[in-house]
């Protein structure tokens, strides 16, 4: 009678171990940073609604500095250990954004290249929702590596300026950054470290893990820098400088108050060039799937819903009398432009002078790369090299700089 009990009791308890392992087999992990986590919620809350979704456990990365750092140093353990959240759909923090802590993957390229993500082709042909037809395809290949489409690029940065026609009136537009920042053009003036860091087309070979260019020419790209705006700077000195209508990245904001609100119908639009002529697209969020996860169909089912067209264009889902997963915006914080170029037009490009600003400077990618560690330094060296007049002060700050570069590859 006692044996009998004691296999009863312990058949209970294995029916709950297994039970307890069947409902944590059952919640899928989605890390984000906390800044999203209301459009998190929602769109969670649609995900089960509309499609039946798992369960999710929702893992923030704090805007806190201290708890920020903990909650990284916890995360990079557990994904060496072959474990971590099941999908990601977190930052690539531009320089200019005042960052309490660094980004989960410091160097998303370098961890693209590391194999830290699941290839996805296959889902995406097979994919309900997702239909990257519409998409930026420039901007979408920068997630792709040998083993195919490893990151899904979300948003995406490039830097613009608009003027009235009569202020450029007789100049040609610069091709690319060495022939603006040559030139006698009133946009030199307005350059500042964050259009430098926009000369670059790519910054890094991960293939190799080098940087592409050498400390000397890193140099000679910082005097050519402060020598033109110097240049354009003494030259309008005692002149009205033309002020654009609208500079920086291009927003929602930027095209529709910007371009859209203007009086002037002539207008004259330059994204900021690279080097090799032609226009980068800088990616500042994105989504990947861990590939420790063991629940890869269920975590690109959630990334189907979230990249759709009704939630990329926060129209949502109804159901009954209820509207589901509209209102989403999971890049309130950086305002980038969405790679789902379709839904961006519709959006916002409703009036003939906006949607010809869109595709001009839109249409001038040729291509992308995401924002990184690397981006920062560049940035902030550019900065300190511009009000640092002492040669040998300058040549330090570059060496350093560089060196810190190389050695972030290296790790």
């Amino acid at each position: 009678m006692k044996r009998a009990c004691f296999l009863g009791v312990a058949a209970f308890a294995l029916m709950l171990f297994v039970g307890c392992g069947k409902e944590e087999d059952e919640t899928l992990k989605v890390c984000i940073n906390d800044t999203n986590r209301w459009y998190m919620d929602t769109l969670v809350e649609g995900w089960q609604e509309i499609e039946g979704g798992l369960e999710v456990e929702i893992v923030e990365i704090p805007t806190d500095g201290e708890s920020a750092e903990l909650k990284l140093s916890e995360l990079r353990t557990e994904i060496m250990a072959g474990e971590g959240p099941d999908i990601f759909v977190l930052s690539c923090t531009p320089p200019t954004v005042d960052a309490s802590h660094e980004d989960l993957f410091r160097d998303l390229g370098k961890a693209m290249e590391a194999g830290m993500f699941l290839p996805l082709d296959e889902y995406i042909s097979n994919a309900k929702y997702i239909d990257t037809s519409g998409w930026n395809q420039t901007v979408l290949v920068v997630g792709k590596t040998e083993e195919g489409q490893v990151v899904l690029p979300l948003y995406y940065y490039i830097q613009a300026y608009v003027y009235k026609g009569s202020d450029l009136s007789g100049q040609e537009l610069p091709d690319s950054w060495e022939t603006l920042i040559a030139s006698d053009s009133p946009i030199v003036g307005n350059l500042w470290a964050f259009d430098f860091v926009y000369s670059f087309e790519n910054l890094a070979d991960y293939q190799t893990g080098k940087l592409t260019f050498t400390e000397e020419v890193l140099k000679a790209y910082l005097e050519e820098y402060c020598s033109g705006l110097e240049r354009v700077g003494a030259q309008n000195s005692e002149t009205e400088f033309p002020e654009p209508i609208a500079s920086g990245n291009i927003t929602p904001e930027f095209l529709t108050q910007g371009v859209g609100g203007a009086l002037e119908e002539d207008q004259t639009y330059l994204a900021v060039p690279n080097r090799e002529g032609s226009v980068t697209a800088l990616v500042c969020k994105f989504a990947a799937i861990n590939k420790n996860t063991e629940k890869a169909e269920e975590a690109f089912a959630f990334l189907d819903f979230m990249l759709s067209d009704e939630v990329t264009g926060q129209k949502g889902f109804t159901k009954g009398e209820v509207c589901y997963a509209n209102g989403v915006d999971l890049d309130w914080d950086l305002n980038g432009i969405t790679v789902n170029q379709k839904i961006f037009e519709e959006n916002y490009c409703k009036n003939e002078k906006v949607r010809t600003a869109f595709e001009i400077l839109n249409g001038q990618i040729r291509n992308a790369r995401f924002f990184s560690e690397l981006d920062s330094d560049i940035y902030d060296l550019c900065t300190q090299y511009r009000w640092t007049l002492d040669s040998a002060s300058r040549d330090q700050s570059v060496r350093s700089v560089y060196e810190t570069m190389k050695m972030r590859l290296a790790e």
